[in-house]
């Protein structure tokens, strides 16, 4: 054998030995993750792809939905990432980590003796990305605050100067997006810090200059020979003062003053008074509009203002007149058209007290309503809550069919009265609501109720013209009945005259014996159905038909004690007459 044979043979079993020891670490790396690699404290080295995957998937669950912590200055924040349009990709971040197989011996080393830690890798939507960042900047961005002075009482309270914050939203796109997914440490913010044009000496002498003198005594205002004082308690709640560019501005809210300028202002001007209609004599008339003179409110805040910071003896300053015209003129009130009698109803009402005060209460709060073409008329709106404040009395209402008593017990004498005049007027009744169980003393199903908060009775001013709502009263007394009228002035526009059905569905009342302490008696009234007919004609030619139907519940008989022939324990010290029942009268209260 030649040597260069033999070397050949040595050579062919090196390479073999090679061969078979490449071929036995690319065996045993095969298709594993390097094995010291993590991904965010994950150790995944050493995995096959797929076992590297489901333990990164479950690791980074809670992590990948956190919010995203951050902060600017000492201010913290949070971006949820699904806002942010903010994911991890897993596969790819395993593929990144170096998973699958490979012939190269550099990669068949890494796999057995190498890896490190991982970056994930995170997809994102720049839309939502950019989105959520200007989302965040409305949040970090803050303007400088100059420094200010306030009052508590009379007394100056100062403000220093603050710092402002300005996100740079271009940068805070990277910010945001390296912070994530969030390891719950805030991470700053490329916010730039904003500062005020003023220092805190400037607030100082602000104080010393305007503030404490502003609060060392009155301001006198006149006009002419008339002077009027305002306190310093009374202006600190609207007075501000500020501090730019080294100068002093003070400020006056003088609209939270006008409450204040009307009560003090009354000797020094002459207010406006809106043109009306009114009832004089027998018939409407037009109140002629008058302009006036009043202190100028654009003016009087600065001349509060310059003569605040002055010494006692110079703290006072003259205030112009303006003239001010009415809002609603003459001409315009005269345009209205209330001329006619448009419609007009009358109803009557046995004697009682607090009828009297009920109905008579809430014809004077109705009287003199105004109406301007399709404004709506609600009584409970002009009348107001029946309550003792409010000039109403304790009497009696219907209740579930039964009668009870209530502040207001009356008042739907108003209330029909007040329906019956809109429903011959020819105005559209938008709301309003027939008694329960009828009541003689009213047209039969031409009638209406009301309760505070939840019944109305509402009607519209489609007349085309203005309407003004007058009423009379007349109190009863323990020999006569009373009344109240209610008369609509406008421009008459239809002619309606009424109808009526049969009665129907007759219902007949109980019987009821009440032993309650707070029985009331109650005289029996029978249920039925009745339908109403308006007409409305012009030139005698009959334009339309309206109808509304009333169902009338019956009204039990109310007897206040036990059922005849019932066993009744007497009470300590004798027999006692049931309530609301004097000893051998049958008592039958009137309805409200």
């Amino acid at each position: 054998m030649g040597r260069k044979q033999l070397a050949g043979i040595i050579a062919a079993a090196g390479l073999g030995v090679v061969v078979v020891g490449y071929g036995a670490a690319f065996a045993f790396a095969g298709a594993k993750i390097p094995t010291d690699t993590t991904v965010l404290g994950i150790p995944i080295g050493g995995l096959s792809e797929d076992d590297a995957k489901t333990k990164l998937t479950a690791g980074l669950k809670d992590r990948v939905a956190a919010p995203i912590a951050l902060k600017a200055g000492d201010a913290k924040f949070q971006v949820l990432p699904a806002d942010a349009g903010l994911s991890v990709d897993v596969d790819k971040t395993v593929d990144a980590a170096g998973a699958g197989r490979s012939l190269a011996p550099g990669r068949i080393w890494h796999a057995l003796s190498g890896g490190d830690a991982v970056e994930p890798v995170v997809t994102k939507d720049d839309a939502k990305l950019k989105a959520a960042v200007e989302k965040l900047a409305g949040q970090v961005n803050r303007k400088a605050t100059e420094g200010t002075i306030t009052f508590k009482g009379t007394q100056p309270v100062k403000h220093d100067p603050a710092d402002g914050l300005q996100l740079d939203s271009a940068k805070a796109v990277d910010a945001v997006l390296a912070a994530y997914p969030s390891d719950g440490t805030p991470k700053e913010l490329p916010a730039g810090v904003t500062k005020p044009q003023a220092a805190t000496e400037a607030i100082d002498k602000a104080l010393k200059e305007f503030a404490e003198p502003a609060m060392s005594g009155p301001v006198r205002l006149t006009v002419g020979s008339k002077s009027v004082e305002l306190e310093p308690a009374e202006l600190a709640p609207a007075l501000a003062v500020s501090v730019q560019e080294g100068k002093v501005i003070p400020a006056l809210g003088t609209k939270s003053l006008e409450p204040l300028f009307l009560q003090r202002f009354k000797t020094l001007e002459t207010l406006p008074k809106d043109a009306t209609v009114q009832i004089v004599g027998a018939g409407p008339k037009v109140v002629p509009a008058v302009n006036g003179m009043v202190v100028d409110r654009a003016k009087v805040g600065a001349a509060i203002l310059a003569i605040l910071p002055k010494p006692t003896g110079e703290r006072r300053a003259a205030v112009p007149l303006t003239p001010t015209p009415a809002k609603f003129t003459t001409a315009q009130a005269t345009a209205l058209g209330i001329t006619q009698n448009i419609g007009d109803f009358k109803t009557e009402f046995p004697h009682a007290p607090y009828r009297n005060t009920n109905i008579g209460t809430a014809a004077a709060k109705i009287n003199g309503t105004l109406l301007k073409p399709n404004e709506e008329f609600s009584l409970n709106k002009v009348v107001g809550e029946r309550t003792k404040e409010n000039g109403f009395a304790e009497g009696y209402i219907i209740s579930g069919g039964k009668f009870e008593k209530d502040f207001g017990g009356g008042v739907s004498q108003s209330a029909t009265t007040t329906f019956n005049a809109a429903f011959f007027a020819g105005l559209k009744i938008v709301e309003h609501k027939a008694h329960s169980v009828y009541i003689s003393r009213y047209p039969v199903g031409r009638e209406a109720t009301v309760a505070w908060g939840s019944v109305d009775l509402k009607f519209l001013n489609d007349s085309g013209h203005g309407l003004l709502v007058q009423t009379i009263f007349k109190a009863s007394t323990p020999g006569s009945k009373g009344s109240i009228r209610v008369i609509i002035w406008g421009t008459k526009f239809v002619d309606i005259t009424a109808g009526q059905s049969a009665k129907t569905n007759f219902r007949q009342p109980g019987l009821v014996y009440n032993t309650a302490a707070k029985c009331e008696p109650q005289a029996p009234t029978a249920g039925f159905d009745i339908t109403i007919y308006r007409y409305f004609a012009k030139n005698g030619v009959r334009q339309k038909t309206e109808s509304f139907t009333t169902k009338y519940n019956a009204a039990d008989d109310i007897r206040c004690g036990p059922k005849p022939g019932t066993t009744v324990t007497p009470p300590p010290g004798g027999i006692s007459t049931p309530p609301g029942r004097k000893p051998g009268v049958t008592t039958t209260r009137p309805p409200s």
